[in-house]
């Protein structure tokens, strides 16, 4: 049986919880960096790879390195949880009316546009929303997340209402049903 971004989910989800945590770890509990910076050898079968002593100069360049982590594994979950939405054909942006009419619509659509933000530049996330159906303000669960001036900026976490909405979505989508 062929797989589907849906069976990842959880996965996606697993690994950015991973990524909050040792972000919270590494900033509350500064691991002994020489402990932790050490010479590695990582062997695969045809591969190998040497990272030596020595990569992170200071605790704060460990720290970054879990912030950073945290954005790559947000976006993985995002793309992941579009994905998924985009495979079952009833979720696809050239169909998206204008406006968009149901909070289905809606959800898909604004996991769309944080899918956008994190596809086009994992390193420097924007939001890239040229079509005006995208520029609405999107009401999920207790929170309001306005995205009516957003194209063009850079992403924040503040203007989707922190990490959780991540989660709140994922839970709509299950909810209601919209990957079936």
């Amino acid at each position: 049986m062929k797989k589907t971004h849906a069976d990842h989910i959880e996965t996606a989800f697993l690994q950015l919880a991973f990524a909050l945590k040792l972000w919270h770890f590494f900033s509350s509990t500064p691991p002994d960096k020489e402990a932790f910076d050490i010479a590695l050898t990582v062997n695969t079968p045809g591969s190998m790879v040497y990272l030596p002593h020595g990569q992170f100069e200071r605790i704060d360049d460990l720290i970054l390195a879990t912030e950073n982590n945290i954005n790559i594994c947000f976006g993985a979950a995002a793309i992941t949880l579009w994905e998924a939405l985009n495979e079952t054909g009833k979720y696809k942006p050239t169909k998206f009316p204008t406006p968009l009419n149901t909070q289905e619509e809606k959800i898909a659509a604004l996991i769309y546009m944080l899918r956008c933000c994190f596809a086009h530049g994992m390193a420097i996330p924007t939001w890239d929303i040229r079509a005006s159906k995208y520029r609405i303000v999107y009401k999920i669960g207790n929170k309001t997340i306005d995205l009516t001036s957003l194209n063009g900026q850079v992403f924040s976490y503040e203007s989707i209402g922190g990490y959780e909405t991540l989660w709140f979505l994922r839970y709509e989508v299950a909810d209601r049903g919209m990957l079936k």
